[in-house]
């Protein structure tokens, strides 16, 4: 989290009242009994907010009329949902920071009283017990937990994470399922061109389809893996770019497609591939890969930095 982010959320948690874990980049806190976590679900996006609480009464869950009528009477609210107990009021999205706040601080009061007045009651969201339930962060993820599933879910994490530890890396099955992940990448970018497209997507999917194909046949993803998975983005790129130029040059000259592909070099050299045309389409490329791919490689250098941390807010 950046600066400009962090000096933005200590903002609203003055102006809330409730805690800014710094850690995990959340706010949270206790209202009318229930345990209140304010994130944002995206880390690309920290300024849409959505607040969670974990919540039950004896008559079942939220219904559909219930989520819309609440939605109805709370402009800065966008959507209501729930998931078992676990209950998200997603916040209007501005770009102002004083409507922001007081967005969230309406949402705070109105959620609640909502939720009372509904007769729910604030629960653990694993076990449904209803005393001592606060925010724990478990691998990066805000779970409203009692002390006995906190202690639960984190001795199992730590034995899953001594195991995985243990399990060997292979590093030559992780990057030729890397390079059979990426070839998805390819197929994606060589689609999207043929159709006059140049699009973030391929980036995304390129990136997903390396990892995953690493851990795979690697047997895990390490910080090395990671790297390695980087720099096969980069370089299947280029090959998707040339790949695509190979097509061109197919159907034009009417030539074998493997003979075309190997031919770019020479007919870009030799002036008959336009240079600025070439060179202009494979920045454009890299751009949008990357824009694309860099979350994605971030967010999984993230999680292996969240492996293995567990903390019960409030109690580190």
């Amino acid at each position: 989290m950046n600066q400009r982010v962090r000096a933005h959320y200590m903002v609203l948690a003055q102006a809330t009242g409730l805690t800014f874990d710094e850690t995990g980049g959340a706010l949270y806190g206790q209202r009318e009994g229930f345990s209140i976590v304010v994130s944002a679900p995206s880390e690309s996006y920290p300024y849409m907010l959505a607040v969670t609480v974990s919540a039950a009464r004896p008559g079942g869950p939220l219904t559909k009329e219930e989520r819309k009528q609440f939605c109805r009477e709370n402009k800065a609210v966008t959507g209501l949902t729930q998931n078992g107990a676990v209950i998200r009021a997603s916040i209007r999205n501005t770009g102002n920071q004083e409507k922001l706040a007081g967005y969230l601080g309406e949402t705070l009061r109105a959620l609640t009283g909502f939720l009372r007045a509904g007769g729910f009651h604030g629960c653990c969201q694993s076990c449904g017990r209803t005393e001592d339930v606060a925010p724990s962060n478990i691998g990066g993820d805000y779970l409203h937990l009692c002390p006995t599933c906190f202690e639960a879910i984190q001795q199992n994490r730590t034995m899953a994470e001594s195991i995985r530890a243990q399990r060997p890396e292979n590093v030559v099955g992780g990057i030729v399922g890397a390079l059979l992940g990426s070839l998805v990448g390819v197929v994606c970018i060589v689609l999207l061109s043929q159709l006059g497209f140049v699009a973030a997507v391929s980036g995304i999917i390129m990136a997903v389809g390396t990892l995953k194909g690493y851990e795979l046949l690697g047997g895990k993803l390490s910080g090395k893996g990671i790297v390695i998975c980087a720099v096969l983005v980069l370089a299947m790129t280029y090959v998707g770019d040339l790949v695509d130029w190979g097509i061109v040059v197919s159907r034009s000259l009417e030539a074998d497609l493997f003979l075309s592909i190997r031919a770019v070099p020479a007919l870009l050299e030799a002036g008959a591939i336009d240079a600025g045309a070439y060179w202009m389409n494979l920045i454009l490329l890299y751009v949008f890969v990357l824009l694309g791919a860099i979350p994605t490689i971030l967010a999984a250098l993230k999680n292996q930095r969240n492996t293995g941390r567990s903390y019960h807010l409030g109690v580190r």
